[in-house]
């Protein structure tokens, strides 16, 4: 929605068009490509999502980290269009923030392709809206401290679980990483779709029952993990999600017993915008 009638701390953020911001070069995939040649571009290029295009150039569909993790078999003869869904949301250039950021997160989608008659043109994620908030009006953001946005209900991995059972958490819950705690709930890692596609696992090869010599999240988890206090502010968080391409921090107490007390993702950052 766009606010009239009202001064808004991000007004040229959100009537920002579409065409202003987005990614043009997203990773684009062909219908009969291979899905284990798919994992290697995603791992690689280090993307959350591939457009799904035709000879044409035109969308077919999309392809997720999530997607690709659950091929099991290095030797699969899956193809990209047997796994592939329909786009939830899809933005044209000459839209604006206002219009679009509501829809995308009314579906818990991060990106979204953008086309004009059928075609990619690129795509836009959150990153690149809250790029835009920086740019407009950081001095507001570094007035918002993380604790009043974080959300404090937070879904952790213990260090000690196997890979199985952390995949089983991210699916029921629909998120991409969990921060990772030992067995006095410090903060020592977080394990996202990144961090399983990077180290090669292969999801339901894994086995929560199995013997010990199964993969724990311990042994694939990032455990140089960055994180925020409470009294930190959102300028200072918005700023290490862009530079470093993060889409959640952990918040924690203090840095010797680092309790976890929230994490703050990319969608809350960009509620700011729509209240």
């Amino acid at each position: 929605m766009v606010i009239t009638g009202l001064t808004h701390p991000f007004e040229l953020t959100l009537n920002t068009r579409v065409s202003d911001i987005y990614n043009p070069n997203p990773l684009k995939l062909r219908l009969d490509e291979k899905v284990t040649s798919a994992r290697k571009l995603f791992r690689d290029s280090k993307q959350r999502i591939a457009l799904v295009v035709d000879r044409y150039d035109k969308l077919q569909g999309v392809v997720t980290r999530g997607d690709i993790l659950i091929v099991t078999s290095a030797k699969s003869t899956a193809l990209i269009k047997d796994i592939m869904s329909p786009p939830l949301v899809t933005a044209a250039p000459d839209e604006r923030v206002a219009d679009i950021l509501p829809r995308m997160l009314s579906v818990d989608e991060w990106y979204v392709p953008v086309t004009q008659n059928g075609k990619i043109l690129g795509v836009l994620g959150l990153e690149q809206i809250i790029q835009r908030m920086l740019d407009e009006n950081k001095e507001y953001l570094e007035t918002v401290r993380v604790e009043t946005i974080m959300s404090k209900e937070v879904v952790s991995a213990e260090w000690d679980d196997h890979v199985n059972r952390v995949w089983d958490k991210m699916v029921e819950y629909k998120y991409a990483g969990l921060p990772v705690v030992d067995d006095n709930g410090r903060l020592v890692g977080i394990i996202t779709q990144y961090d399983l596609l990077a180290k090669g696992v292969r999801i339901s090869l894994e086995s929560s029952s199995g013997p010990a010599r199964l993969a724990k999240i311990r042994e694939v988890m990032t455990s140089n993990v960055v994180y925020l206090y409470p009294w930190d502010t959102v300028e200072k968080a918005a700023s290490i999600m862009v530079s470093k391409g993060f889409g959640r921090l952990p918040v924690v107490s203090d840095a010797e017993r680092r309790k976890l007390m929230g994490i703050v993702d990319r969608e809350d950052v960009v509620r700011i915008l729509v209240g």
